[in-house]
């Protein structure tokens, strides 16, 4: 059975770091140091449960009439469920509920492209590497 949790910005997201730092730090190599920032501050953390285990993650932040998903990630284990895919539902329909903002954007590893693509966001530009891992900007708007 799944559920899914809403942290609100600056409520304790430390469940969201114990998918996060697995996936991005151990798995993908990016430097603890970078996965943290300013921005969890003011986000709003999007957590799935298996079974009252958090599997999954997400995060949503609002700038100007712009909101940024980012940091989804599922553990390992718990890969090729859909997971990602509530996650970032979630994420939309979040963004659409606070109605203060106009467009999603979110920086897709290129090899999730297609599942971004599924749920309605279109690639803007060029290919570029955030640390290191190959990336795409899209955009959904909504």
């Amino acid at each position: 059975m799944t559920s899914i949790n809403i942290i609100y910005p600056g409520d304790d997201f430390s469940e969201a770091m114990k998918i996060r730092i697995p996936v991005f730090v151990e798995e993908q190599g990016v430097p603890q140091e970078n996965e943290l920032d300013d921005n969890d501050k003011i986000s709003y953390h999007v957590l799935l449960y298996e079974n009252e285990i958090p599997v999954a993650c997400g995060r949503l932040y609002l700038t100007n009439k712009t909101a940024h998903i980012g940091r989804v990630a599922v553990l390992k284990k718990y890969r090729r469920k859909g997971y990602a895919t509530i996650v970032c539902k979630s994420l939309i329909n979040l963004a659409v509920s606070l109605k203060k903002a106009d467009i999603i954007t979110l920086d897709a590893q290129t090899y999730v492209v297609e599942l971004y693509k599924k749920l309605g966001f279109k690639v803007v530009g060029d290919e570029f590497l955030e640390e290191n891992i190959p990336h795409f900007k899209m955009i959904l708007e909504i």
